[in-house]
């Protein structure tokens, strides 16, 4: 046990239901929304009138080419908005038009309508006409088809749309439209099963996700037939996951070197990859018995080494890079779930989905890491995809973390670049990630976004910093070490991008919403010694060690420290323990990185390394002078929270700072089809000087603000058109004259809420239940110059006032008064 462990609340906190929802600006100024200028414009109106012509052509041109008897038809159609598609808009389009959304995106600017009525929907070309025919100047407003104005565009969901990236021609993952309580559409659904099996094409679904079907063993014009002739399809994708093989050490190694110790109850970790190579000496006492395979061949044979390496660095973590170490303590025992053999195999999501499950509840496995992503990356505020909303459900339900790598640009394209000579590494970094006027010649920004899963929410994804553990000089191509590295990919959400012409409102950025969470050393391309350096086969091309560069990299060393809190602290929720290794990250190269020095720049750094890196030395433990504690608890519906935090009086005195650092996490059951509703619950937090609850609740914080300027670490102010985030972190030092006089105290404030134009179900779940948070604190004293002397007892007032209780002492799964 670390001298000096992280330790747990457990006074309870003060409590009480409502709270103050609006707040000091100027609220009604915010809510005003900008009228649509009249007249519409003579352009808009041929536009209109064009993309009516072109919706009927559509249409027809979809019935004609359909080649097999499928029952009924289903035409869905799109429409862009210049405005937020809210509740008022939502009922006027249902109730004229009889088109029922299932599908919001781009912050909800873009809706996917089925089609009831028809005859209700010939309202819908007859208000589109009408208004293309206004007279030159004639005014539209206070008419019945003045909302016609609002469309930025409408068109049929054709073939083109239903594509996604199509690189394989066996195996594909298929999402189903939310139609499937309609007849029509369950017809479909059974004809298509039907018509797959006498293909020979094997499917696999679950009850569970019922909206999503991986397809094997399909054939070259299946995809073609398929969105030609299915209307149920919303999008066919390949399911073939590209993986980097390791590449050879041209130094021959004869051994490993270095021996393996292993303590009890170690963690398990289940390694979701190309399975692990069973003649690896160093992991063959930490393999479990516990593994699976999809590939029909063994998951104790890694034919890539994707596996093994990936398995190495979660089983030793930064030790395997520490050559002074004759032995390596290891941090944790390994499951195997094999889901692919080769490079560029197809990856079953609904079999991994269940199996993730199925690990769970039979073995108790809460960790899982998953190198792999789907092909293509995510557009500019495109939707959670798929398999992340189902990745964030399992999370939900379960008590486990999923630790993703963001995916990397491969590094086939960028020898291509380098060689062709549109590339100009030093210029072109770090605007390779984001320049769009104009972009660099060859070259398209959006293609540096995450890959899917990575933008699940209630999961961690990792991106990779260039460095690898070596102080020799590489010939990488990342400017510095300390940098995201050139392959490494950023988070998609783009607030500064217009939508359908239109900026979003500035209330709708959201500071904490970023992929992804954390950012570790991956290496870097275009030469082996900027590699990692990973286990591998002994039998293989490059026995004992060989070079590797990539997220998959990355994203194995911060999960083998998942499972080292794990181990430490096994009785801690799934969600502190990413609470906690949020909590000690930091930036990885300084506050101000030279090539991120602008407004501009400083905004895509964070999209690429999230939080930052996590700190080996406070992870696990702090010291005398510094101390982490963590809140385990659950708040219901518009409740309001207060905890008590005392600091020792000699804070009242010391020229000294007080370092604060605050962590919250929650997860949360996500909306399907739904940008701004996907995450529906609101929790916050805010550090504020001490009061009654039954004042606190009731009054504007901003006046009670224990350092000016730091208030809620996340604003509900518009609710309906926030996209939330479940994680949020805020920084800052406390002083002596911060605190009351004579009062070393704070209060930790607590909020809950959530958005009400959702569906009924999902409304009733955030009003009835209880919502579980995890809030780390971290503090820690600073001193004010370099020859001042530290308290040294920062951390033993700090327990001894609060009554925070060593984690350790507690048994894995119990609950605390207070708590959980």
């Amino acid at each position: 046990m670390p001298e000096y462990p992280h330790l747990l609340y457990t006074k309870n906190p003060a409590k009480t239901n409502g709270f103050k929802k609006t707040r000091g600006r100027d609220s009604k100024k915010e809510e005003e929304k900008p009228e649509l200028a009249p007249p519409i414009s003579e352009e808009k109106k041929r536009f209109l009138a064009a993309r009516l012509d072109a919706y009927n052509s559509a249409v027809s041109e979809r019935v004609r080419k359909k080649t097999l008897p499928i029952p009924a038809h289903i035409d869905l159609i799109e429409i862009d908005f210049h405005v937020t598609f809210d509740k008022e808009l939502q009922n006027h389009f249902f109730r004229t038009y009889d088109l029922y959304p299932i599908e919001l995106s781009h912050f909800n600017k873009n809706v996917l309508f089925s089609i009831g009525s028809k005859k209700l929907f010939e309202n819908f070309f007859t208000d589109i006409i009408t208004i293309s025919s206004l007279k030159k100047g004639e005014d539209h407003r206070k008419q019945s088809f003045s909302r016609m104005a609002l469309i930025s565009d409408f068109f049929l969901l054709d073939n083109t749309h239903r594509k996604g990236v199509l690189s394989g021609q066996e195996g594909y993952v298929l999402t189903i439209c939310d139609i499937l309580e309609y007849t029509e559409g369950k017809e479909q659904l059974n004809y298509l099963r039907n018509y797959l099996k006498s293909e020979g094409v094997e499917v696999s679904s679950t009850r569970e996700a019922t909206n999503l079907l991986f397809l094997k063993n399909g054939f070259s014009s299946l995809d073609k037939i398929l969105v030609e002739n299915f209307d149920i399809i919303r999008l066919i994708t390949s399911a073939r996951v590209p993986v980097i093989k390791p590449g050879t050490v041209a130094t021959p190694i004869r051994s490993y070197g270095f021996n393996v110790s292993v303590e009890e109850d170690l963690p398990i970790v289940c390694v979701v990859d190309t399975g692990i190579q069973a003649q690896v000496e160093p992991l063959t006492e930490l393999m479990t018995d516990i593994a699976i395979d999809h590939t029909g061949t063994t998951p104790r044979w890694d034919e890539v080494g994707h596996g093994t390496a990936v398995a190495g660095l979660i089983a030793f973590g930064t030790d395997f890079y520490d050559f002074s170490l004759e032995e390596i303590p290891a941090k944790a025992r390994l499951a195997v779930l094999k889901v692919i053999h080769e490079q560029n195999d197809d990856l079953n999501v609904v079999a991994l989905i269940q199996d993730i499950r199925e690990l769970y509840l039979s073995y108790d496995i809460r960790i899982f890491n998953i190198s792999l992503n789907l092909p293509g990356s995510k557009p500019y505020n495109g939707a959670i995809g798929k398999f992340a909303f189902e990745l964030d459900k399992l999370a939900y339900e379960l008590d486990i973390l999923i630790i993703n790598s963001v995916g990397n640009y491969l590094i086939e394209d960028f020898e291509y670049f380098v060689s062709e000579g549109t590339l100009d590494l030093n210029a072109h970094y770090p605007s390779f990630f984001y320049q769009t006027t104009p972009e660099i010649e060859g070259h398209s920004c959006d293609l540096t976004n995450l890959q899917e899963p990575s933008e699940s929410m209630n999961n961690l994804s990792v991106g990779a910093l260039a460095g690898n553990f070596e102080t020799e000089i590489s010939d990488g191509i990342t400017p510095a070490k300390e940098y995201p590295a050139f392959y490494s990919r950023k988070s998609h959400w783009d607030t500064s991008a217009l939508i359908n012409n239109v900026k979003l409102k500035g209330t709708q950025n959201n500071k904490h919403l970023n992929k992804p969470d954390l950012v570790f050393e991956g290496g870097d391309y275009l030469s082996l010694e900027a590699g990692m350096e990973v286990l591998s086969s002994p039998q293989g091309p490059s026995p004992f060690f060989a070079r590797l560069a990539g997220t998959s990299l990355a994203a194995p060393l911060i999960t083998s420290m998942v499972a080292q809190l794990v181990k430490e602290y096994p009785a801690l929720k799934m969600t502190s323990i990413k609470a906690l290794l949020i909590n000690s990250a930091e930036s990885p190269a300084g506050k101000n990185p030279q090539d991120f020095n602008s407004a501009d720049t400083k905004k895509l750094f964070r999209k690429l390394t999230g939080h930052g890196r996590p700190n080996p030395d406070r992870l696990i433990e702090s010291n005398e002078n510094a101390i982490t504690f963590v809140i385990e608890d659950s708040i219901n519906f518009d409740g309001f929270y207060s905890f008590d935090l005392r600091f020792p009086n000699w804070v009242l005195s010391t020229s000294n700072k007080i370092e604060l650092t605050a962590t919250l996490v929650y997860k949360f059951l996500p909306i399907p089809n739904n940008h701004l509703a996907y995450l529906p619950l609101h929790i916050s937090f805010g550090i504020f000087k001490p009061m009654d609850i039954a004042v606190m609740s009731q009054q504007d914080l901003d006046n009670f603000q224990l350092r000016s300027g730091v208030s809620w670490a996340e604003d509900h102010f518009g609710v309906e058109d926030r996209v939330f985030s479940n994680v949020q972190k805020i920084c800052f030092n406390i002083s002596s004259h911060h605190f009351d006089v004579g009062n070393p105290s704070v209060a930790i404030a607590m909020r809950c809420y959530g958005k009400s134009t959702i569906p009924e179900a999902n409304f009733r779940h955030l009003r009835e239940s209880n919502h579980p948070f995890s809030l780390v604190i971290g503090l820690r004293e600073i001193p004010r110059t370099k020859k001042s002397k530290l308290s040294g007892s920062l951390y033993n007032d700090i327990e001894a006032l609060n009554e925070l209780q060593a984690i350790a002492d507690l048994e894995a799964g119990s609950s605390v008064e207070g708590g959980i």
